[in-house]
């Protein structure tokens, strides 16, 4: 039986222009739920983030810790920095992180996800905009 998909806008990431299609089943009441676990849903986010080269602010960087599982310091550690350095970024939530940290965040995050990625600084660096809507599509998880 073919799954059905439901458009979902994911506001749990804390990224207000993410929105989710993922595949739904029904329960034995009938009730509608998302079929995929949100680990899997943040992970493919995250891949999204890193792809489109969503441009890097201290909430995405948050999100794509989070996401990965990584603390503070752990994440820190394989960037190089300072946890408090990192925190510094992620409690200045809608400031962009600067053309170099950036890169850097990217590349980790695609390494970390298995995500191949253009070797170049101009294509590690995002976008000149956020999106206003990105639509993640989620593959069956049967």
């Amino acid at each position: 039986m073919a799954s059905r998909y439901k458009t979902i806008h994911y506001k749990n990431c804390g990224l207000d222009y993410i929105y989710v299609r993922a595949p739904t089943a029904k329960d034995e009441d009938g009730d509608e739920y998302i079929d995929v676990s949100i680990g899997e849903i943040e992970k493919a986010i995250a891949t999204a983030l890193v792809r489109l080269r969503v441009p890097l602010r201290g909430i995405e960087v948050k999100f794509i810790r989070k996401s990965l599982g990584l603390s503070l310091k752990a994440w820190a550690e394989e960037l190089g920095l300072s946890a408090a350095g990192v925190l510094k970024w992620e409690k200045v939530t809608k400031t962009r992180l600067s053309r170099v940290n950036e890169a850097a965040v990217r590349a980790l995050c695609a390494e970390k996800l298995g995500v191949e990625l253009p070797g170049t600084l101009s294509q590690l660096v995002g976008k000149d905009k956020a999106p206003k809507r990105l639509s993640v599509k989620l593959e069956d998880a049967a």
